[in-house]
């Protein structure tokens, strides 16, 4: 699991512990966001891993 200000280690759809449980898409190395409806930094679990070539 990584939290918001974390870099990405896995290309893939993460989806964030909030209550209304957004998904996002990240590339490796970018940085999880914090999701504004929650006001709070939040953790992202990988939902689905993908392949940029």
């Amino acid at each position: 699991m990584a939290s918001t200000g974390k870099k990405c280690e896995i290309s893939g759809i993460y989806q964030s512990d909030c209550t209304n449980k957004p998904q996002i898409a990240l590339s490796k190395s970018e940085t999880f966001p914090p999701y504004s409806h929650c006001r709070r930094a939040v953790n992202w679990s990988l939902i689905r891993a993908t392949t940029h070539e």
